[in-house]
C-alpha cells in the first residue's frame, strides 16, 4: 500500500450487518430503553452489553478476513 491511499476502516459497517443478526438482543435493548425514557432513572446496560457480545461474536470472524 503506498503512502497516499487512504486506509478503509470496515468495522462499521460489519458491525451494522452483524446488528441484524441479533434481533433478540436488540429488541431487549430497545425495549430497556423506551422503559428507561418513561420512568427517567436506571441504565440499559446489561442489555447493551448483551447486544454487543452478540455482534461481536458475529464481527470478529469476518474482521480478520479483511486484513488479509
Amino acid at each position: 500500500m503506498s503512502s497516499d491511499e487512504e486506509v478503509v476502516d470496515h468495522l462499521p459497517g460489519l458491525k451494522a450487518s452483524c446488528a441484524k443478526h441479533c434481533p433478540t438482543q436488540k429488541k431487549a435493548y430497545d425495549d430497556c430503553v423506551r422503559r428507561i425514557t418513561k420512568s427517567g432513572e436506571g441504565d440499559c446496560e446489561a442489555w447493551y452489553f448483551d447486544l454487543l457480545h452478540c455482534v461481536d461474536h458475529c464481527v470478529a470472524p469476518q474482521a480478520f478476513k479483511k486484513l488479509k
